[in-house]
């Protein structure tokens, strides 16, 4: 099994520095919003690293707009039949704004800079705004349960930027009803600190194997 990890808007690989999962292969995709002028070829790219993989079981696992980025690539993947399983955490559902519109709105975008960012120096910053520029011009998709690949949707009870009933209208968007993970009091980056996000992984990918989970590093 080899599973690749799309990090959240403004992150970097670090913050899966802690991912390791027996008898998994665990990649960390970095990614910058300024090098792609749409979601779709951002996806493209993506998709091309992956595929490039020479395992014959593929998993992908998408953090904020990593969620996205993770949907898009599964769509691109999952008729080559070594995609298994998808993660989708801390994400909206890709739904498509009306009139043409897209689904990010640049005010939203703004508003997710202003929550996530904190201490941020003015660097990250650019950084976060620039990744938040690029989900932006994401025009979403319908909800037609074009993903076909079983998915885990992971949330925070107590997330500020995602509320937990936006991550239950992902079913709308999966073919087959998709698993859902509630956590608690582990606020929106919950990948970077809490264990029971990576026991969820190993356990799905590697169920015969004993849990046992490293600390994850802070991003």
């Amino acid at each position: 099994m080899h599973l690749f990890c799309l990090h959240h808007a403004g992150g970097t690989t670090a913050s899966f520095a802690g991912w390791r999962i027996p008898g998994v292969d665990v990649t960390k995709l970095g990614y910058r919003g300024r090098d792609f002028g749409s979601i779709a070829g951002a996806a493209d790219v993506l998709a091309e690293r992956i595929d490039a993989s020479s395992s014959p079981r593929l998993a992908l696992y998408g953090h904020s707009m990593g969620a996205t980025l993770a949907f898009e690539v599964a769509l691109r993947l999952q008729d080559v039949d070594r995609l298994e399983h998808v993660f989708l955490a801390a994400a909206r559902p890709p739904w498509e704004a009306p009139d043409g519109a897209t689904a990010f709105s640049v005010e939203r975008a703004a508003a997710r800079a202003s929550a996530l960012s904190g201490e941020l120096s003015e660097r990250a910053r650019e950084i976060l705004l620039e990744d938040l520029a690029l989900l932006a011009s994401y025009p979403g998709r319908r909800p037609e349960g074009q993903l076909k690949v079983p998915a885990t949707i992971l949330y925070s009870n107590d997330d500020p930027v995602v509320a937990a009933i936006d991550s239950a209208r992902w079913a709308s968007w999966c073919s087959a009803e998709p698993r859902l993970v509630e956590l608690s009091g582990v606020g929106h980056l919950f990948h970077r600190a809490s264990l029971d996000v990576l026991a969820v992984v190993q356990s799905t990918l590697s169920p015969l194997t004993p849990i046992h989970t490293a600390t994850p590093a802070s991003a």
